[in-house]
């Protein structure tokens, strides 16, 4: 089984998602919710098929990409691990 780290970047995508959902539903319960099930699909498909997301080299040099409902996850194999490098949604990203 693979280890599965999330960086800080990831942590406070998180986080801002979470705002995001509160401020939708004023619903911290929906929140968390939602952000549990994105952690555990992100934790279960990774620990298990670690390349189970497509090669993203055009986003990073050695990441690949998973997605989870509009989610784009980009992570990085290690040796013993997976860096969950950044979750944005597709439809929200700004240049």
């Amino acid at each position: 089984m693979t280890k599965i780290v999330f960086s800080k970047t990831a942590t406070d995508n998180l986080r801002t998602q979470a705002k995001y959902i509160y401020t939708q539903t004023k619903s911290i319960d929906a929140a968390d919710k939602y952000l549990d099930k994105m952690k555990t699909f992100i934790i279960e498909m990774l620990s298990n098929f670690p390349k189970s997301g497509r090669p993203s080299e055009d986003i990073a040099p050695n990441t690949r990409k998973l997605v989870y409902q509009g989610f784009s996850i980009i992570y990085r194999l290690r040796e013993d691990r997976a860096e969950i490098l950044t979750i944005y949604r597709e439809n929200r990203v700004t240049f």
